[in-house]
């Protein structure tokens, strides 16, 4: 049995090293592969996109620990959620948005499967861990506790048209290359386009980050087929001076189709 985790505690401390543990304690057969582990501290949205990015790659009955969890100690439910085939474990934070539609979702209860209560601080350790040690060991979702329908939703704002034509969406996220991420569907992005974002306007999309000059800008189609804006060897998010959540919109350009250096 596969177990993946995803956390923002980083390695310095030994916290993920503590779970991988208890996980082992209940399962001694899995194995643990960790998905990331330096998740900005409490970015449930970033945790989010780093799941769903890699989560569908697994097999069948792979479970899924998620543990970036702002709200620990606090009245906010932990889940263990069945879908797309493989289960998961996680805060009632929204983190699991990506698949929580048509999914089975089950608060976990206090009961035998958790140990007892060492402080409030580190539910990786005493809530999450040990449900998910539980589900890759065979223990059934009905065991965990109560179904419930109402699990927290963190929809995220789609692109939108709006009224003077222009596709309208955001820079959901800026990798460590400092590309930065948007929503903006690659084939929306339609011959004699330009894209607007901060001060640039670019045309493209080029065909990979090699195809333009060193210390350019330029628009590409990244792997979740969404454009991408990169300066060639450097930082788009440093030369434009943007972070996630800042606009970006497609435009028919003027003049036909224009670029940026």
């Amino acid at each position: 049995m596969i177990v993946t985790l995803l956390t923002d505690f980083g390695d310095r401390d030994g916290f993920v090293g503590a779970m991988r543990g208890v996980v082992l304690s209940r399962a001694p057969g899995a194995t643990l592969v960790d998905l990331a582990h330096h998740v900005p501290r409490g970015d449930v949205a970033k945790a989010s996109r780093v799941l769903a990015r890699a989560a569908p790659y697994f097999p069948p009955g792979t479970v899924h620990l998620v543990v970036v969890d702002p709200g620990v100690g606090s009245a906010r439910r932990a889940l263990a959620v069945e879908a797309a085939g493989m289960r998961f474990v996680a805060p009632d934070n929204g983190v699991l948005e990506p698949f929580l539609t048509g999914a089975r979702v089950h608060a976990v209860s206090p009961g035998p499967l958790l140990p007892p209560a060492r402080g409030s601080t580190f539910h990786g350790r005493d809530v999450f861990a040990p449900i998910a040690g539980a589900l890759a060991g065979g223990v059934a979702l009905e065991r965990i506790g109560p179904r419930v329908g109402d699990p927290v939703r963190a929809p995220a704002a789609a692109p939108a048209r709006a009224a003077d034509g222009r596709f309208v969406g955001r820079v959901v996220e800026v990798d460590r290359f400092g590309n930065l991420i948007t929503d903006l569907p690659a084939e929306g992005f339609a011959a004699g386009c330009e894209l607007h974002i901060g001060d640039a306007r670019l045309a493209g999309p080029a065909p990979c980050y090699a195809a333009v000059e060193p210390g350019a800008l330029a628009v590409v189609v990244g792997s979740e087929g969404t454009l991408e804006v990169a300066v060639r060897d450097g930082s788009a998010a440093e030369r434009l001076g943007l972070t996630a959540g800042a606009p970006v919109a497609c435009a028919s350009a003027p003049g036909g189709p224009s670029s940026a250096r």
